[in-house]
């Protein structure tokens, strides 16, 4: 005769362990791959910031203007806003031109901010 517990096989216990590791293991790879969706559209944003804002801040140096002024603009898509002033420092001779580029993430704003002195 043989005995019924030394049949080759998993028992249910066995089978149920191994369902919930597999499943804790699918749960952190799903968060894992949300954190990385995140941060990826992070990084696309702040890549068109420092764009936008390199192209803003070469508008100044291009016109080469004494003029100190303060503006404002938003792209056409509404992403990012940004904010410009050129004003006199403590310096002779030399005007700050700071530039703040803004866009919202989710429920908190970020911002990117450019500062550069120019001869005036």
């Amino acid at each position: 005769m043989r005995d019924i517990r030394s049949q080759n096989g998993f028992t249910l216990l066995e089978v149920m362990a191994a369902l919930s590791v597999l499943a804790v293991a699918f749960v952190v790879l799903l968060q894992t791959d949300g954190l990385n969706a995140t941060r990826t559209l992070h990084a696309e944003r702040l890549m068109g910031a420092v764009q936008l804002a390199g192209e803003r801040m070469e508008d100044v140096f291009a016109s080469g203007s004494e003029d100190l002024f303060s503006d404002k603009g938003e792209l056409d898509n509404g992403i990012f806003s940004w904010d410009r002033t050129v004003s006199d420092t403590a310096f002779e001779g030399l005007k700050e031109v700071r530039l703040t580029v803004k866009w919202n993430e989710g429920v908190r704003e970020e911002s990117y901010v450019a500062l550069a002195y120019l001869p005036r």
